[in-house]
């Protein structure tokens, strides 16, 4: 009997364990996505997931450029390529996927300006990140 309650106590266990560790990959993952779904970080598994595969839309990277003309070129550059205050944007998507690149306009560090959910709404914000996405 004394064998018997110790593979229970040993089994609820593991699955504790299991279930904490599921939660945890799991909220890691949804705060590195979209709004639309949980996405893996390349730093932290290599893997990349797709927009299409994280459930995110594409943006329209020509209307992008031009919301990025009116209200990040000041900083990052008239095509991104840096300079002032911001960043070089050129090959962005090397570090960022889109679904990152959508979460880091919306949620910006300091002293990029937050322009989420104004001026800038959640398809400016999906236009601008494709077209970061395209330098």
């Amino acid at each position: 009997m004394k064998r018997l309650m110790t593979v229970a106590v040993a089994c609820a266990l593991a699955g504790t364990l299991f279930t904490g560790c599921a939660k945890s990959a799991s909220s890691e993952q949804g705060s590195m996505g979209s709004t639309k779904g949980p996405i893996t970080d390349s730093a932290s598994s290599g893997f990349k997931a797709s927009p299409e595969a994280a459930g995110a839309p594409l943006g329209d990277a020509t209307r992008g450029a031009a919301i990025f003309t009116q209200n990040c070129a000041m900083c990052h550059g008239a095509k991104g390529a840096g300079g002032g205050i911001g960043p070089s944007l050129k090959n962005e998507k090397s570090r960022k996927d889109f679904a990152a690149a959508v979460e880091w306009i919306k949620d910006p560090k300091p002293p990029m300006p937050k322009l989420y959910p104004s001026p800038l709404g959640e398809k400016d914000v999906d236009d601008v990140a494709a077209y970061v996405e395209s330098l």
